[in-house]
């Protein structure tokens, strides 16, 4: 049979405490040296040869540069947060069954109308001022 255990004294507790209190402390400081293990393309094409490095120069930076168009692209994009992607074609009649949206349907149409109006009463008002 298993012995019972003995509580831990409060003195042993209170050092045990501790200690995982001190550890993870030290787990979560960060790194103060920065890191230098990037590298750049300039470093790269410096082992090759000058006429080769010449010939790879243009091809480098170029990659460079539509890497950072892209890079540029992915920061600036609006993420759609639902599932369908905002170039589907909206239905112009409610479906047949209107339970399994219904809520979400209203609204949507709601929403739909309210922008439709919006357009339409910019598009008059422009019209009357010419």
């Amino acid at each position: 049979m298993n012995k019972n255990r003995k509580p831990a004294t409060s003195q042993a507790r209170k050092k045990q405490a501790k200690a995982v209190r001190k550890g993870q402390k030290i787990l979560g400081k960060r790194e103060k040296i920065s890191r230098t293990d990037t590298l750049t393309p300039k470093k790269a094409l410096k082992k090759y040869p000058l006429k080769r490095q010449k010939v790879e120069k243009p091809l480098m930076d170029q990659v460079v540069k539509e890497m950072k168009i892209k890079k540029n692209k992915r920061e600036t994009a609006k993420h759609s947060k639902r599932t369908t992607p905002g170039d589907v074609d909206h239905r112009e009649s409610p479906p047949a069954s209107i339970h399994p949206e219904s809520t979400r349907w209203k609204k949507t149409i709601d929403m739909q109308n309210k922008v439709k109006r919006k357009i339409l009463t910019a598009k008059l008002q422009k019209k009357k001022g010419k």
